[in-house]
């Protein structure tokens, strides 16, 4: 079967383009074709997105849960939610994260996420996996259990993850910590990317550890040694070193929009990705209570906080709201970048998501953008989610 999809406006790859029909087949985008949207003619199966915006899926490199469900649930049922939980923000792919929790614990969620992948998503597409500790620095653990923060140590993480290795694609870690640098060159050597994060970690370590192969740096100025004007601590590296992409939770409570916009101007629209951060409370009404692997966390006035010392516990947004703030600050445009098309190349997946170009997965949002919501996600070309069924 073979269906085009008619869009008033086509936004992708930080371009934007006016009344071009893409052409689907067998779940793939084959070509585009100009049209005018005067005289044309559309019927089923053929759809009318003449006043809506298309643009790709977006892709979370960074989430915990959603919905009231939580990814170290270790369950094929918790990631099979989550995933048609992320529909209605327009995510197409994502990584499920675990946080620093008990071996047993991440070993189960590592596991849930690749019967997922081999298996079928009912959602969006899992892509693998995003371990965010336990090799962090306890100085800077911010809402991730310290009682099971470890050393930086490759036997111990080969050992607890056995095959379940091969699902890792991102690993957060405090390259200031002893035993550090031999980890990251293997995980570097693995194709593994390194993400600096929950680090105290000054210019100087951060400076080496790039030198090792780390590329990523987690949830820019959260749970990071911040910019001082005398000493530029890890924010400062990553802002002055372009080798790092720069994942940021845009939603305005992690990070002032204007330190948002600044970020995007220091590093580029190419260095830098949109990530939800979100955790089970995303989605879900104040006063909703969850876990954060035995510490408490409440939903309250659109953040989440542990009810323990009330700091930050993840986010409770959908990459939806990055993509609305960063239209507000640039431009659809921009947004396409940071959201779809960086995480997508960071991944390895360049010119298969992320993007529409013909060749590509027919992974797409049609946005309203009278409201700027998404009224329609599509993953190889399914429609998998109708704000108006």
């Amino acid at each position: 079967m073979h269906f085009r999809v008619f869009c008033g406006t086509l936004v992708t790859d930080g371009q934007r383009y006016t009344n071009v029909a893409i052409r689907i087949e067998k779940g793939r985008i084959v070509s585009w074709e100009r049209f005018d949207p005067h005289t044309v003619r559309i019927t089923p199966p053929d759809v009318d997105a003449r006043e809506r915006v298309v643009a790709p899926g977006m892709i979370d490199i960074h989430i915990h849960g959603g919905g009231g469900r939580d990814l170290m649930e270790g369950t094929p049922d918790a990631v099979q939610a989550v995933a048609k939980h992320l529909l209605k923000y327009g995510v197409t792919g994502f990584l499920v994260t675990p946080l620093t929790a008990p071996w047993d614990a991440i070993r189960a969620a590592f596991a849930a996420a690749r019967e997922v992948r081999q298996h079928g998503s009912e959602g969006a597409q899992v892509l693998g996996c995003h371990l965010e500790g336990p090799f962090i620095n306890p100085k800077r653990a911010g809402a991730q259990p310290p009682e099971y923060i470890v050393p930086p140590s490759l036997q111990v993480l080969e050992e607890a993850l056995g095959s379940l290795i091969d699902e890792l694609r991102i690993i957060t870690l405090a390259p200031e910590l002893e035993g550090s640098e031999p980890l990251v060159r293997a995980l570097v050597q693995a194709g593994v990317i390194v993400s600096i994060g929950h680090t105290d970690a000054d210019y100087d370590a951060v400076t080496r550890a790039i030198d090792w192969g780390a590329r990523h740096a987690t949830h820019c100025f959260n749970a990071m040694r911040p910019l001082h004007h005398r000493e530029p601590g890890t924010v400062g590296a990553v802002l002055t070193h372009p080798e790092l992409k720069a994942e940021l939770i845009w939603d305005n409570v992690h990070t002032h929009p204007a330190v948002a916009q600044m970020l995007v101007q220091a590093k580029g629209v190419g260095g830098v990705i949109c990530i939800s951060d979100g955790v089970a409370g995303a989605g879900m009404p104040d006063g909703y209570e969850f876990e954060l692997w035995g510490h408490r966390a409440v939903v309250a006035e659109g953040k989440a906080t542990l009810v323990e010392n009330g700091s930050l516990a993840g986010s409770v947004i959908g990459m939806d709201t990055c993509w609305r703030h960063a239209t507000q600050r640039f431009n659809w445009e921009t947004a396409s970048m940071l959201c779809a098309y960086n995480p997508a190349r960071a991944l390895g997946l360049e010119g298969r998501k992320g993007t529409l170009r013909p060749g590509a997965d027919a992974d797409l949002a049609i946005w309203n953008p009278a409201c700027q919501q998404v009224e329609s996600t599509w993953i190889a070309g399914i429609c998998k989610y109708t704000a108006n069924p």
